[in-house]
């Protein structure tokens, strides 16, 4: 591809005058015309202030329209494709394709250079899944003490996420009234397309919830269970902040994951269908994951390999 010099801009644009108005400009934008959930417009900004940030950051908008251009993106998805991990590759490049053609559409760029941030492509059934293994959950969870507000929520956090394979966001949008403690039970809300899951409230994740809620959840209006430890008390905003308090508690229990495993809350989930396949009813495993589509609770077949041996064919010639 040519080197190209960036293009001068139409100094007769309105442009917004500070990055809050431009974010909230295209927060906006993405749920009204591509009509995704609020939830992933919020992820989708919080990828962009990264895009921001590689250029100063930029002074104003106006500055960073007329910094941005062919060579720049290029070098700046080159620099974070080498320091990043798949997800947040595939959310880095989809969140900038999507700014580069609002800003096109918005005329804030003269030419259209969205194709310049592929797709990344991700085969469903073309790899093993990687999940925390049981040890090492044990071990977190035992090196957490019970002593601070920090140790009762986070202990709780991945108590649940371990015994009910959950995702993050479910975790972050769990509510009060979620909680039915007359019937043990808990109920925790669809998600990306998926379905609710309501499960038995066990005794060791109710005795956790219920040791942060009366000991260390701090007095707040918000009806989400977990809240941030300093004022003004709020609900976990993000999943990177999710992300943090796990991969915080891991480190600080001195646990080393095995290569490949992620430090966030997607490896509890591995690790908790993992243990299922193969072991109860494969609708059962579709209904707890929440899986709307079967087909996606397939790609846990892979680690049942009782299974997978009695599948496999004998060697011609070989032992019998």
């Amino acid at each position: 591809m040519n080197s190209l010099t960036c293009s001068p801009r139409d100094e007769t644009l309105v442009i917004p005058d500070d990055f809050r108005e431009l974010i909230e400009e295209y927060r906006k934008d993405a749920i009204r015309i591509r009509n995704i959930i609020g939830e992933s417009a919020k992820q989708e900004c919080l990828y962009l202030k990264r895009f921001f940030d590689y250029f100063g950051p930029p002074d104003s908008p106006a500055d960073l329209f007329a910094v941005i251009c062919p060579d720049s993106v290029t070098r700046f998805l080159t620099l974070y494709s080498s320091t990043h991990g798949p997800g947040s590759k595939r959310w880095m490049q989809n969140s900038l394709r999507q700014f580069l053609r609002f800003a096109y559409r918005f005329k804030y760029l003269r030419s259209d250079i969205s194709s310049l941030s592929p797709s990344v492509r991700s085969w469903r059934m073309g790899k093993i899944v990687r999940s925390i293994p049981p040890e090492c959950v044990d071990a977190v969870i035992s090196n957490i003490g019970h002593d601070t507000p920090a140790d009762l929520r986070d202990c709780s956090i991945i108590c649940l996420l371990s015994t009910y394979g959950i995702r993050g966001v479910q975790i972050r949008r769990l509510c009060l009234e979620d909680i039915d403690w007359a019937n043990s039970r808990i109920h925790f809300s669809a998600v990306k397309g998926g379905r609710p899951v309501e499960q038995h409230l066990t005794a060791k994740a109710g005795n956790r919830l219920v040791d942060y809620i009366t000991n260390g959840r701090p007095p707040s209006p918000c009806r989400e269970v977990f809240l941030t430890l300093k004022k003004p008390f709020a609900p976990i905003s993000s999943s990177c902040e999710l992300s943090q308090i796990i991969k915080k508690r891991i480190k600080r229990a001195g646990v080393e994951l095995p290569d490949g495993v992620s430090y966030g809350s997607h490896s509890f989930r591995h690790a908790f269908a993992s243990r299922l396949y193969g072991r109860v009813p494969f609708k059962d495993v579709v209904d707890m994951l929440g899986h709307r589509d079967p087909s996606t609770t397939l790609i846990y077949g892979k680690v049942d390999v009782a299974t997978l041996k009695k599948a496999a064919l004998p060697w011609p010639g070989g032992k019998k």
